[in-house]
């Protein structure tokens, strides 16, 4: 018996053995860690200028768990959201460098810059950016982008105005502004019928407000008038304050007295400071490397 069981274990042992030889893999592992020299020549730009300076990860690959799915929309074309981020850099991460140091951002700011190639269209319009809980936001329309886009009207309607106007939430979400500002135009918030017909430009400004979105409701209004102040060029300001006439102009000047101290005291945050680096900036964006990229 002894001998049969040794036997036994003895033949055992050797299929093992050839079992595990013949299962062993003879390939490279597919979930070995990545050799860091494939990742692309804009993977490593955005790592270096997005994900090690700021903590944030800037995504343009389209992604089904990223992308909103009642919207049919076309991923960003790489050259062209590569531009866009320089871009975003300049014109918007350097900026509040400038200002308060790169750590304002890098504590702040949202985690994740998403990217999409078309826009997100509904029956009456076009989504140009969203945002979610202060963690990510999308902008539309990347491949729309051309050379002869790369100006401060186009750019502050398409990405800036959106990018400024989203990180506003998020610093007044962390610490509230006055209930001062809610009580300048109380009755005139519209919620979801900001977008009727009865609400023209016009009527918005002679409402108080910058912009027919800013009557959706008082946070909106708060950070529109951020958006619009920082990245419109100079004139356009006093130019709205013309056409809102009185009371409208007053109203508008009162709020804007508001964001103002509340960015300089809550935030040590300069807005008009902030107007002119970004002017500058605008003036500067033909010294930026895109010309490949937007061919």
């Amino acid at each position: 018996m002894k001998k049969i069981f040794t036997y036994t274990c003895i033949v055992a042992c050797a299929l093992a053995f050839c079992s595990c030889a013949e299962d062993a893999p003879r390939a490279k592992s597919i979930f070995e860690d990545p050799d860091r020299s494939s990742i692309s020549e804009i993977e490593q730009w955005l790592l270096q200028n997005y994900t090690y300076p700021y903590n944030i990860q800037y995504q343009y690959k389209l992604q089904d768990v990223e992308t909103d799915r009642s919207y049919e929309v076309v991923p960003a074309i790489p050259d062209k959201a590569l531009a866009l981020a320089k871009i975003l850099k300049h014109m918007f991460y350097e900026s509040y460098d400038e200002l308060l140091g790169v750590n304002f951002l890098r504590t702040h700011s949202q985690r994740v810059i998403h990217v999409v190639g078309s826009g997100a269209y509904t029956t009456s319009s076009v989504l140009k950016g969203t945002a979610e809980s202060g963690m990510k936001i999308t902008l539309y329309l990347v491949n729309d982008l051309t050379a002869t886009s790369v100006n401060q009207e186009l750019l502050s309607e398409y990405y800036l105005k959106t990018m400024f106007h989203e990180f506003s939430h998020i610093l007044h979400q962390k610490k509230a502004y006055t209930s001062a500002f809610r009580l300048i135009t109380p009755a005139d918030y519209l919620y979801n019928e900001w977008n009727s017909a009865g609400n023209t430009l016009e009527i918005a400004l002679q409402k108080g407000f910058i912009s027919k979105y800013a009557r959706d409701e008082p946070d909106e209004d708060f950070v529109e008038i951020i958006a619009f102040y920082v990245v419109k060029p100079d004139g356009w300001w006093e130019e709205q304050m013309a056409i809102a006439g009185e009371p409208g102009a007053s109203l508008l000047a009162a709020k804007l007295d508001i964001v103002k101290a509340y960015l300089k005291d809550v935030w040590e945050l300069d807005i008009d400071y902030l107007r002119a680096v970004v002017q500058r900036r605008f003036g500067e964006l033909n010294n930026l490397d895109l010309t490949d990229l937007l061919k």
